[in-house]
């Protein structure tokens, strides 16, 4: 089970880290994997609406470069066992599709 929130760190400006709730989520499960793609989803649209010009000045424009990345960074912030387990359940690949 993850605690209580997972947060995709921001190493760039003054905007506040993305923050995607996954309590009581377990990463073997292939549903729950799924719900959390689609909550890092959400969450990476979300704030890049708000911020994507403080993560991708030179892509202003593309608005999918900054949700790329937020999820890129969501994703590697899993601890190494969920990451495997959420792999494995599917969740990496929801969490890509276009």
């Amino acid at each position: 089970m993850l605690g209580p929130m997972l947060a995709a760190a921001l190493l760039a400006g003054d905007a506040p880290d993305m923050r995607v709730d996954a309590q009581g989520l377990h990463m073997a499960r292939p549903g729950e994997a799924l719900i959390l793609a689609g909550r890092i989803r959400v969450a990476s649209h979300e704030w890049c609406a708000a911020h994507r010009a403080v993560l991708t000045p030179d892509a202003v424009g593309d608005p999918l470069v900054c949700e790329r990345e937020m999820r890129r960074r969501a994703y590697n912030a899993l601890p190494q066992p969920h990451r495997t387990h959420f792999v494995r359940a599917g969740g990496q690949t929801a969490l890509n599709r276009p």
